[in-house]
C-alpha cells in the first residue's frame, strides 16, 4: 500500500444512448491520465442495459482501462440469464475485471418516496441484490463500493468501512445533487474518503476527514474537497489523498474506540417504524402488502 493515491470522479450524464457515453469516456481517461491518476470512477449505470460483460461495450472500457494503466469503475445493468443485477464492476490496470459490487438496496417504486415497487417502478426490486458489502483491494489500498440508494442508509457506509475500506466510491446515476450530508457524514463517522458521482445531476467530488486531501501546492483541505462539479453535464474533478495520514486518523477514529455495540441491537432486528402511525393512510395501497421488503 502507498502513502498516497490520485482518484478521478467523472460526472457523466445519461442522454439515453449507452454507445455514446462510452465514446465520452476516452476524455476522461485523458483527463485522468494527466493528473497521474490511480483509479478513474464513472457513475452507476453508463455502461448500458441489460447486458453481459462480454457485450463489446463493456470490453471497449476494459481496453481504455488497459491502454491508459488506470483502474475503472463504472456501472451497468447485468444480465444473468433471465436475470439482472445493478452492478458496479472493477477493472485493474491491465483490463481485467477485478471484481463486482452489487447494488443492495433497489431503488424502487414512485415519487415522492419512491417506495413502493409497484409495476412500472419495479426493476430493480425484480434484479438480483447484493448480498454483502465488499472490499477491493488495490495496489494503493482497500476501496469500497455503494450504487445510489446504498447511499441513503448508514449502515451501508459503516459496514464497507468497517470491512476495511479506506476509500468508499458512491456512484449514482440519477437527478438531482450528490448530498454533502451523506458524504461528510460517513467521512466523519466511519473515518473514509468519500469519492460521489452522479449521472444527470451534479456536486460530484469528494469528502474527507481534516486534511485527507493535498491540494497541487501542499495544503491541507478542510473536509470537502473543493472545487466540486457545482452544475450538471460532462466533467470530472480530482484529488490526492493522504492514505498515510488517513490511516494515522483511522487508527485514533474515535467513533471506533468509543463504540457501544451492545446497544445497537435494534439495527439488525425487522424493525416496523410504520406501526405507530396507524391513523395515517398509505399513500398507495400497495403499500401495505410491500412493508420491510427489498427484493420481490
Amino acid at each position: 500500500m502507498r502513502d498516497t493515491a490520485r482518484i478521478t470522479m467523472v460526472q457523466l450524464t445519461d442522454r439515453g444512448d449507452d454507445e455514446g457515453a462510452v465514446a465520452r469516456m476516452p476524455a476522461f481517461f485523458e483527463q485522468a491520465k494527466a493528473y497521474g491518476s490511480d483509479l478513474v470512477v464513472f457513475p452507476e449505470y453508463v455502461l448500458g442495459n441489460r447486458i453481459p460483460i462480454t457485450h463489446e461495450r463493456v470490453q471497449r472500457f476494459f481496453a481504455l482501462a488497459r491502454s491508459y494503466g488506470i483502474y475503472a469503475i463504472a456501472g451497468l445493468v447485468e444480465q444473468h440469464g433471465d436475470r439482472w443485477s445493478t452492478t458496479a464492476l472493477v477493472v485493474d490496470r491491465r483490463g481485467e475485471l477485478l471484481g463486482r459490487y452489487l447494488k443492495s438496496h433497489p431503488a424502487s417504486g414512485p415519487p415522492p418516496h419512491f417506495w413502493p415497487p409497484v409495476e412500472g417502478a419495479d426493476q430493480e426490486a425484480r434484479g438480483v441484490l447484493g448480498s454483502q458489502f465488499k472490499v477491493f483491494h488495490l495496489d494503493f489500498g482497500p476501496i469500497g463500493i455503494l450504487q445510489c440508494y446504498d447511499g441513503y442508509f448508514p449502515e451501508a457506509w459503516g459496514c464497507t468501512s468497517y470491512a476495511g475500506a479506506e476509500v468508499i466510491l458512491w456512484i449514482n446515476g440519477r437527478e438531482g445533487a450528490v448530498e454533502d450530508s451523506h458524504c461528510m457524514f460517513a467521512a466523519s463517522a466511519y473515518g473514509c474518503v468519500v469519492g460521489a458521482n452522479i449521472s444527470n445531476g451534479k456536486n460530484t467530488g469528494f469528502a474527507g476527514p481534516a486534511g485527507a486531501f493535498i491540494a497541487a501546492e501542499g495544503r491541507r483541505e478542510e473536509a470537502r474537497l473543493f472545487p466540486r462539479i457545482p452544475q450538471p453535464g460532462d466533467a470530472c474533478v480530482h484529488a490526492t489523498i493522504d492514505l498515510k495520514g488517513l490511516r494515522h486518523h483511522r487508527k485514533h477514529l474515535r467513533t471506533m474506540h468509543q463504540r457501544r455495540p451492545d446497544m445497537y441491537g435494534l439495527l439488525v432486528q425487522d424493525v416496523k417504524m410504520w406501526q405507530d402511525y396507524p391513523d395515517i393512510p398509505w399513500d398507495l395501497p400497495e403499500c401495505a402488502q410491500l412493508v420491510n421488503k427489498a427484493q420481490l
